[in-house]
């Protein structure tokens, strides 16, 4: 390894060979998520590796060498190195375990065996305090949920909605038709939705392609309205066709009569319609979208977005054809990024039944024909004639596959799709459809496929669980917010009487503690929601303790809103009682003991059962009592896996035999984890994987 020793200063980054001292080299970032990385080489031997030490206070920390390619480097140099150092995400874990007082020494990098230094391409070298700040908020913001990003379609929806709230304007407005101000006609109208309405008609060249506007028809129906605007050559040089889409609580009757729509803000131009506008059906209306060769400026990729794509997903399609075929769908369970579980029946007599698509809003589905199985359906037999054959396999069971997003909406299409290509489109009730949940629909879950591990998409429908999980994490409302150094943060029970309990517990116990040691309570909105106000409002009558409690969100465990709740309440250690934990009175010293206790090791408190026997069903030692540092557990968080009650068994939480303390007796349960096998599936092979991962 070169090891050379020389005058303290900095390695220059240019490199030419220019003076006597041939060390190069620089630190490029400081990045939380990924370390902390540069370049370093001797121009005497640019091939041989470097040593490298990470100082703070100019003190030496880590270690590290160079291995890593740096092409940029080989290129000016001329022949290929390794001159790239890296070290690793962990390190900023390590600096956020140091004591306060090193929070201002600087953080540098130092050639081994020298006095020579790396220069960071930032500037000054950045303290143990900033990079660990900078870490703290990555590690946040890693865990937060991403923001939904609009499509075309959606940003033109937001933006029909503000021009709509722009025109309730002109409901106090007198609105008079001038002959000057007509600029056109509708003939047609098409009723999307509730408050989506298609028109098709003409006007005059130069109208603005959105507005706000008022439909009159015997009152103001306040809208927005976007345009796409086409030639149509039946008409004179100065007037175009147009599409356009409102956002209207407006309902189109079915016999038209007068009445006209008031464009602007001021609402001094108008269209007129009449007995003479059409009612279109769906197809009629793709049609004339679809004949429109759009002009410049307007909104036809955003309209083209909104709408279902295309006439083979009108229903009826298959009577129209005289193809005899009925179906429906019992359950359909939707996982966001999976797609939907469906159970339901579909009978076609003259055909045979391969498999199913379906449509969901924009998204269409794709069944899984490894994962379709058929199965009889006996008590349709009377409504198909009495013929045991025809329902068969009237039954199925079916993973349909599509990249369903969060927002999916609308009224959901099932095409049943015959051996022979030829398709039936069938309506099903939108109420049909709801978002899967782990606990509450595990057992439909299980009934539909008993061998879930074993199906071929038990992968993705993992991933996507997991996905789930973490977006349902969200931030507390903070309804009391106390900061503390050391903090107790108690999850509290569903049931009133056992939140009584564990409270009337706290304040006999909690009084005795120090007065710098916070007690955060965590509830949610469940029926035991007022009684913890309640509660919480004589607790600070009692206690000199800070007190802060918070809103959850949902009625899980909140370990994955820890880290960014113990940043609200600035507390550098805690406690952590998951819901229905109560401590024993020995548990009760020893939570005070580990809030005292120097160092980055857990403490877990042991769960008894009513006999003081160690709890055999839900684990004795477990995440839902155990102490901890704020800087170890953010570190373990970033990687920590997101489960389906917020937590299970011991979490994936770290061990480390000789520095970790185990409090006996500690604690026991007022409550116990929501029961569902398919939760308790899903999490145990999430916690698997992590520790795969963590090993590797």
């Amino acid at each position: 390894m070169l090891q050379l020793a020389v005058s303290s200063h900095y390695a220059s980054p240019d490199l030419s060979m220019d003076g006597v001292q041939p060390l190069r080299g620089a630190v490029q970032t400081f990045e939380p998520l990924v370390g902390i990385e540069g370049w370093a080489l001797s121009l005497e031997a640019p091939g041989e590796p470097v040593e490298l030490e990470l100082t703070v206070g100019g003190e030496t920390f880590a270690f590290t060498v160079t291995e890593e390619r740096r092409p940029e480097i080989d290129r000016a140099l001329g022949q290929e190195t390794r001159c790239g150092f890296r070290f690793g995400p962990d390190i900023f874990g390590r600096l956020a375990r140091l004591s306060a007082h090193r929070r201002p020494f600087p953080v540098g990098v130092r050639i081994a065996g020298s006095d020579v230094s790396l220069r960071p391409a930032r500037g000054g070298l950045p303290s143990v305090g900033d990079l660990v700040e900078e870490w703290q908020s990555a590690v946040l913001g890693a865990g937060a949920p991403s923001e939904h990003k609009m499509g075309r379609g959606d940003r033109l929806l937001a933006r029909l909605a503000a021009l709509r709230g722009q025109a309730e304007a002109l409901r106090d407005r007198p609105l008079r038709p001038l002959s000057d101000h007509d600029v056109g006609q509708i003939d047609a109208v098409h009723p999307a939705s509730e408050s989506q309405v298609w028109i098709v008609g003409s006007m005059k060249r130069g109208i603005e392609p959105d507005f706000p506007a008022a439909v009159v028809d015997r009152q103001k129906f306040p809208s927005g309205i976007a345009l796409l605007q086409y030639e149509r050559a039946d008409l004179a040089t100065s007037s175009v066709g147009f599409i356009g889409v409102m956002d209207t609580a407006w309902a189109p009757p079915l016999a038209m009569k007068d009445g006209f729509v008031y464009l602007g803000r001021q609402g001094q131009y108008h269209l007129r319609y009449g007995p003479q506008t059409r009612l279109l059906r769906a197809d009629a209306f793709l049609a004339a979208f679809g004949q429109a060769q759009a002009l410049p400026g307007g909104h036809a990729e955003a309209m083209a977005a909104l709408l279902h794509s295309g006439s083979n997903w009108l229903p009826g399609n298959a009577l129209a054809a005289g193809i005899a075929a009925e179906g429906g769908v019992d359950r359909l369970l939707m996982l966001p990024g999976f797609g939907c579980l469906a159970e339901g029946w579909a009978v076609s007599p003259a055909k045979r039944v391969e498999t199913f698509h379906m449509k969901i809003g924009d998204c269409v589905l794709v069944a899984d024909e490894a994962a379709t199985g058929f199965r009889p359906r006996p008590d349709l037999q009377p409504v198909f004639g009495g013929v045991s054959s025809v329902v068969a396999r009237a039954g199925f069971s079916a993973v349909l596959r599509g990249a369903l997003g969060a927002d999916a909406s609308g009224a959901p299409l099932l095409r049943i799709v015959h051996h022979d290509g030829s398709m039936a489109v069938q309506r099903v009730e939108p109420k049909v459809l709801r978002r899967l949940d782990p606990v509450a629909d595990g057992e439909e879950v299980l009934r539909l496929f008993p061998a879930l591990r074993h199906e071929s998409f038990y992968p993705d429908f993992l991933k996507s669980a997991a996905r789930l999980n973490a977006e349902r994490v969200g931030e507390p409302q903070a309804l009391a917010l106390q900061p503390a150094r050391r903090v107790v943060v108690v999850r509290l029970p569903a049931e009133v009487s056992n939140l009584n309990l564990c409270l009337d517990r706290l304040s006999r116990h909690a009084s005795a503690f120090p007065a710098d040691i916070g007690i955060a309570l965590l509830c949610d909105q469940g029926r035991a929601r007022s009684e913890a106000l309640l509660r919480f409002e004589e607790l600070k009558a009692e206690l000199t303790a800070p007190l802060s409690l918070f809103l959850l969100g949902h009625e899980n465990d909140a370990l994955a809103e820890l880290p960014g709740l113990l940043s609200r309440l600035k507390a550098e250690r805690f406690v952590h009682l998951g819901r229905g934990i109560v401590p024993t009175p020995a548990g009760w010293t020893a939570i005070e003991a580990s809030l005292g206790r120097l160092g980055h090791a857990i403490d877990r408190f042991e769960i008894v059962d009513d006999a003081g026997a160690p709890d055999r069903v839900d684990g004795a030692l477990s995440a839902a009592a155990f102490g901890w540092s704020t800087p170890a557990l953010l570190e373990w968080s970033l990687s920590a896996p997101r489960l389906s009650r917020g937590l299970y068994k011991d979490s994936g939480l770290p061990r480390t035999p000789g520095r970790d303390r185990v409090a006996k007796g500690a604690a026991m349960r007022t409550e116990r984890p929501r029961a569902s096998r398919l939760a308790d599936i899903l999490d145990e092979d999430l916690l698997r994987l992590f520790e795969t991962e963590a090993r590797a």
